[in-house]
C-alpha cells in the first residue's frame, strides 16, 4: 500500500482526534472490522486500558539507538497513532479492507513514519527484546513485520476484541506491563519518558501481550 495515497484521507480525522483530546467515540467499541489503511491507537489490556502504544522523534540512549517506543497514559497524544499496512514485500492491501487473523502487517508511526520493529537487542529495563521505531518514510525491512493473532475462531480483527501481534522474524510477542516503567531511579530526574511503560517483545503470550484498538481514524469501503 502506497503511504501517500491514504495520508490525505486520514488528516481530517487526525485533526479531529487532536482537537477532541481523546474523547472516545462509541464506534471504537463495536464489532466492526479493523481495516487496512486506518490510523489507530492501541491500548494495553494488562494496565486496564490506561496506556497507549506511543513513539516520538527521539532515539534511545542505549541498545540500538533507534527511535523510542513506549506506552503512555495519555489518549489525547497524536504520537499514539499507528498506520496499519501490509507487511514488507507483501501484496498491497487496499484501504478499507478488513485485516485478517494471521495476516502479516506493518505498524507505521504516523508522525515520524518509522515502523514498529524488534530485533535481537536487549530492552533497557526488563532485558527482554528491544522494540523500536525503524526505517525511513515507512520503508524498512522484515524486522518490521508482525502477525495478527486473534482469539479462537476469529477470522478478522475486530475493534471490540483483544488480540496480540507476533514478530515474524523472532517469533516474539509485543508486550508491556505496569510493573516495568521508567522512573527517576532508572531513567533520571529529567527523563523525557518518565512514567512511561517499557515496550518489549517476549517469548510467550500472556496477559502482558494483549492489546485492543481503542481509538482511531477508520477507513472503510
Amino acid at each position: 500500500m502506497r503511504v501517500i495515497t491514504i495520508l490525505s484521507a486520514l488528516m481530517g480525522g487526525v485533526a479531529f482526534l487532536a482537537r477532541s483530546q481523546g474523547v472516545e467515540s462509541s464506534v471504537d467499541h463495536d464489532d466492526k472490522d479493523v481495516t487496512c489503511g486506518s490510523a489507530v491507537k492501541f491500548t494495553h489490556s494488562e494496565s486496564g486500558n490506561k496506556y497507549f502504544l506511543n513513539s516520538a522523534n527521539q532515539n534511545m540512549g542505549s541498545g540500538s539507538g533507534q527511535q523510542l517506543v513506549t506506552m503512555i497514559a495519555n489518549k489525547g497524544k497524536q504520537d499514539s497513532l499507528w498506520l496499519l499496512r501490509e507487511g514488507h514485500g507483501q501484496p498491497q492491501c487496499a484501504p478499507g479492507d478488513p485485516l485478517e487473523c494471521g495476516q502479516r502487517i506493518r505498524l507505521t508511526h504516523l508522525n515520524t513514519m518509522k515502523n514498529l520493529h524488534t530485533h535481537h537487542v536487549r530492552s533497557p529495563l526488563s532485558r527482554q527484546q528491544e522494540v523500536s521505531g525503524f526505517g525511513e518514510d515507512g520503508e524498512g525491512d522484515t524486522g518490521d513485520d508482525w502477525i495478527i493473532v486473534c482469539g479462537s475462531g476469529a477470522k478478522t480483527l475486530k475493534r471490540s476484541t483483544k488480540f496480540r501481534v507476533q514478530h515474524v522474524d523472532t517469533k516474539r510477542y509485543l508486550s508491556a506491563t505496569e510493573q516495568v516503567k521508567f522512573t527517576e531511579q532508572n531513567c533520571g530526574g529529567n527523563c523525557p519518558i518518565l512514567h512511561h511503560l517499557e515496550v518489549a517483545a517476549r517469548s510467550s503470550p500472556d496477559r502482558n501481550t494483549e492489546f485492543k484498538v481503542e481509538l482511531g481514524v477508520h477507513l472503510s469501503k
